[in-house]
């Protein structure tokens, strides 16, 4: 079975600060994978090319079989990669599942 995310080689830069360098991993159908580091080591900016909201300087994105790293966001999304963001707080006055809801609006 062939892998569903493949990433070789994967870099940007963002002026003189290599943000990602060489990220090469392969995830699995049903697999569930964990990005670790501390502030500022480049995990934003990962998830960021691999749904298409950055463009790699270099490196090969592949998804199901196909090189997407040019793709844009859109065409990723339709493809089936998405990415939630984070709130930087909960909505004290909302449930959990209004917390929950308003995040899946965006």
């Amino acid at each position: 079975m062939r892998p569903l995310i493949e990433l070789h080689g994967v870099s940007k830069s963002f002026g003189g600060l290599r943000a990602v360098d060489g990220l090469t991993a392969t995830i699995r159908r049903g697999e569930v994978v964990g990005l670790v580091g501390p502030n500022g080591s480049g995990k934003t900016t990962a998830l960021n090319l691999i749904t298409g909201n950055l463009t790699a300087d270099s490196g090969a994105i592949v998804f199901e079989g196909r090189c997407i790293e040019r793709d844009g966001a859109h065409r990723i999304t339709r493809a089936g990669i998405a990415r939630t963001f984070q709130l930087v707080r909960v909505m004290p006055t909302m449930t959990l599942a209004e917390n929950v809801a308003v995040g899946a609006m965006f």
